[in-house]
């Protein structure tokens, strides 16, 4: 009953977008637009495709970059609130607890996933990005490494405005962001700073996060760019632990008392070189390189019968991306690409001194120094056919390797090989059929794989002993265009795990052969000259079909962490010229909390925010209401497994945020 009302908000919208609109051509086949429309194309992919732009990414003001995804169709948040790891993301029936590493993270092109499969998003602001495009399924060739159910893209800004915005809030926040861009003949420049600070509605979750950027666009002649991109960015929070059930319900506010010296910090640093070369007016070329460098350091105590401990995580990655597009004629189209990805990383934990956060030496529960190397290639065939059919084909090929050293508390050595798991192939296809300017149908099929990650790729043993796990996939529905002010897109989606594993404290555990399947409605409405509404509702059903050895108790079961639906709503009010009004109401369903299904269900809310801006001409002022009506809302963790130890993590109350910008 709880969400009754908020469905039956999205009901209504959709039904009378559907049924009051006259019907025109539309030509964005099954992308649905948050916001403002791109101007360019993003069709060669037929699957669920969402955009939001930069007017709508703009406006939110959040701890967690990755919170900005909250509106996107599908896609569900856990939001741990616990210091340098404070949420995550999932798509397509995955869990957002980190167990099971399933997209790919894409900044301006470049992979900004940790070699864990995280992604580490909070390098960007909101007023830093241009735009960010989500693509959901198995169907983009494009990617390999942790690319097993989709893919978030991110641009960054390469305009030439100027803007300062500075921000208060509840719970004591502060925020600054600057951006500027300038021209002086064949140079482009652009500059990003962010700085936030809060003390963070629980006790003890203090966080200060800043970020530096600089792009340098150079173009060497009318046939070839190049582009120089240099990224700093570091987090450091304090993390309040997790409650009791009867905790959180009394006092979401408070922190546990045994982790008051829980919390961490982490910094990125990212260069990256672009070159964008026409060998002719048919034959284009992207090459992108780049190199990265990731460093967490962690203190963390789950329960008061733990004890302290030091986690480290140090991380360079450097790689490479190459798009070579050609187009035949009219209606074909051949894109070949290749990439790699060299992750050379040292991953530690250390037990700790009485209640000091100085490392124990002596006591080394983990001390891995490790390589992976991930090399791929695709080929891809678009065509299109008398503006009534376009498909294309792909093929991509993978391989993974790498080398392990594990320095035993004893201070042994021991030297670890990453298992064969031979050429990798990912088949793909996408097609989008259009009998009329009013409505399109696609469908798309693809395989991506899951490989073990961390000490799990590596074995003392044979090499042939483990392969990856193969995800096949496929998505078929409708984009409707009755006019041109409304896009409504209805799928059905299903994905097929051979041999699923995850991950439970860095041990690998075999979930077994799974199927996910679910429902996909989105839409994009004009309603009138002043009022934009957005809607969507995502089902998610999963089982396990086959479970792993020694697991047959947990067939049929559910998989855990994956909320039942997810649904958003969006009105966006023009009151006039200089007043913008908008309303966001955010919904999921519950989830068991481990692959046992005991212990009950969890991680339901609807949560309702309202902003509102105004335009003074060179200064705006927005106003930010999130969580209106202080919803209790947490995530839920069972650290044992079995429903015996069930950890609760309240989300923020009632909070607001005044922001004050303008462009010089």
């Amino acid at each position: 009953m709880r969400y009754l009302n908020s469905l039956s908000l999205i009901t209504l919208a959709l039904l009378s977008a559907y049924t009051t609109s006259s019907l025109a051509s539309d030509d964005i086949e099954s992308i649905i637009v948050i916001g403002k429309k791109p101007s360019f194309s993003l069709a060669q992919r037929a699957g669920s495709v969402d955009y939001m732009s930069a007017e709508e990414l703009s406006y939110e003001h959040v701890n967690d970059t990755l919170e900005l995804l909250s509106k996107v169709p599908g896609v569900y948040i856990s939001r741990f609130n616990q210091g340098i790891l404070n949420t995550d993301v999932a798509i397509r029936g995955f869990s957002a607890d980190g167990s099971t590493p399933h997209a790919k993270l894409l900044i301006d092109g470049i992979s900004s996933n940790l070699n864990n499969g995280y992604n580490e998003l909070d390098q960007m602001f909101p007023l830093a990005m241009a735009n960010m495009t989500v693509f959901k399924g198995t169907s983009d060739p494009s990617y390999g490494l942790f690319n097993t159910a989709g893919n978030y893209q991110v641009e960054s800004r390469s305009d030439l405005n100027k803007e300062v915005e500075i921000s208060m809030g509840s719970f004591n926040a502060k925020e600054l962001q600057a951006y500027a861009g300038f021209e002086t003949g064949k140079l482009t420049q652009n500059y990003f700073f962010g700085y936030r600070q809060s003390d963070g509605y629980r006790d003890h979750t203090n966080l200060d996060k800043f970020s530096a950027s600089g792009r340098w666009a150079y173009q060497l002649s009318d046939d070839t760019s190049l582009t120089a991109i240099a990224r700093i960015a570091g987090y450091e929070g304090d993390a309040p632990g997790f409650l009791t059930q009867e905790e959180a319900l009394s006092d979401p506010t408070q922190s546990a008392d045994y982790a008051s010296q829980d919390g961490g910090e982490k910094s990125t640093e990212h260069f990256s070189l672009h070159l964008d070369h026409y060998f002719t007016d048919d034959l284009f070329w992207q090459l992108k390189t780049y190199g990265q460098h990731f460093e967490r350091e962690r203190w963390v105590r789950f329960t008061e019968e733990s004890s302290i401990e030091n986690r480290y995580d140090d991380q360079n990655i450097y790689g490479f991306n190459s798009k070579l597009t050609w187009t035949l004629d009219d209606s074909w189209e051949l894109i070949w690409g290749a990439d790699s990805e060299i992750h050379q990383v040292v991953e530690q934990r250390f037990g700790t001194i009485g209640d000091s956060r100085d490392r124990d030496e002596s006591d080394v529960r983990r001390d891995h120094h490790y390589d992976l190397t991930a090399i791929g290639s695709y080929l891809k065939l678009n065509h299109e056919w008398r503006d009534l059919v376009s498909w294309n084909i792909g093929l991509r090929a993978n391989s993974l390797s790498g080398n392990m050293l594990e320095y035993t508390p004893e201070g042994e050595e021991i030297a670890l090989e990453m298992y064969d798991f031979g050429t990798i192939l990912q088949p793909t296809f996408n097609m989008i059929v259009k009998p009329s300017d009013y409505y399109n149908i696609f469908f798309n099929y693809g395989q991506s794989f899951q490989h073990p990650f961390g000490k799990a790729a590596y074995t003392t043993g044979d090499i042939n002993a483990r392969q990856v796990s193969l995800n096949s996939g496929w998505e078929t529905g409708t984009v409707l265009t009755p006019s041109d002010n409304l896009d409504l897109r209805l799928s059905y989606w299903s994905q097929h795990a051979s041999d699923e594993f995850i991950m439970i404290d860095g041990t690998a555990q075999n979930l077994g052969e799974t199927l996910r399947h679910g429902v996909d409605l989105a839409l994009n409405w004009q309603a009138t000259n002043n009022i934009t509404v957005w809607a969507n509702y995502t089902t998610v059903n999963s089982e396990v079909l086959t479970a792993g050895d020694g697991q047959e108790h947990i067939e049929g079961n559910e998989i855990f962490s994956v909320p039942e639906f997810t649904a958003s709503l969006g009105v966006n009010y023009q009151v006039n010229e200089k007043l913008t009004t908008r309303l966001h109401l955010d919904a999921q369903g519950d989830y068991y909390i481990n692959k046992e299904n005991t212990g009950g269900q969890y991680g339901d809310y609807a949560l309702l925010n309202a902003s509102a801006e105004y335009d003074f001409g060179e200064m705006k002022l927005k106003v930010q209401l999130n969580n209106i009506t202080d919803e209790y809302y947490e995530y839920v963790f069972d650290i044992n497994g079995d429903g015996s130890s069930i950890l609760h993590s309240p989300g923020d109350g009632r909070n607001v945020s005044v922001s004050l910008s303008g462009n010089f």
